[in-house]
């Protein structure tokens, strides 16, 4: 029996006992990327009073040592609710659910942690609407010296094979949740300021031309812009 196993159980327990549906985000994950390197719980800052009600009681974050430059992280639990004024905005009774997933350094991993709790807390606790082309403001800069304070949401082209087709790996379409995993990108100033002057598209052009010469993944990479 693997360390991942008795997680599934309970996962599967919470859907028969509440309709959370994170066990189909689970299930969806492990076909897409295999079995978790590591998993977390997830650990509020000190001080914090625990989990927003809005996320599931099994949040978890699951990590995937992909290479020696960085890991990916994926949630597991935020979209236990749907996200605020999904339903109005995008016609579908289901509205819109998200997970996400973030790239990181070894060095970084208990920060990037600590930003997916936060941003899976974020629209609940603010009653934002957010999706593909949202940015965050962090507010400072993500570690010492780094250019990047603001999170930017897109798809996980980089990850995703099957993105561009009817059936992406990050998404779960259920007649009960649609459920869409998010990239989180750090950003810097000036590559917002190019996003607010340039648009969303253009942006990702950009991004695509700059992964395919080098991909950086480290919280202290230099602007692109």
């Amino acid at each position: 029996m693997t360390v991942a196993d008795p997680y599934r159980s309970a996962l599967h327990a919470q859907w028969h006992a509440s309709s959370d549906p994170a066990i189909m985000v689970y299930e969806r994950m492990v076909a897409w990327k295999g079995m978790p390197t590591f998993r977390f719980g997830a650990r509020p800052k000190q001080g914090a009073e625990g989990l927003h009600q809005a996320l599931s009681q099994h949040f978890s974050i699951c990590v995937y040592e992909s290479n020696p430059l960085y890991s990916v992280f994926c949630t597991v639990g935020a979209s236990y609710n749907i996200i605020p004024k999904s339903v109005q905005s995008t016609g579908d009774e289901r509205g819109m659910r998200y997970e996400y997933l973030m790239h990181a350094p070894a060095q970084n991993a208990e920060l990037a942690c600590e930003l997916l709790l936060m941003i899976a807390e974020h629209p609940h606790l603010h009653q934002r609407e957010i999706g593909p082309g949202y940015i965050l403001p962090i507010g400072e800069p993500l570690v010492t010296g780094s250019v990047l304070e603001f999170l930017y949401f897109t798809y996980p082209f980089l990850d995703d094979p099957h993105i561009y087709e009817v059936n992406p790996a990050g998404e779960v379409d259920h007649p009960r949740a649609y459920i869409q995993t998010l990239w989180i990108i750090p950003i810097s100033r000036a590559e917002r300021d190019y996003i607010r002057t340039h648009g969303v598209e253009q942006f990702e052009a950009f991004l695509h031309a700059q992964h395919r010469e080098r991909y950086n993944a480290e919280f202290t990479r230099t602007s692109l812009c």
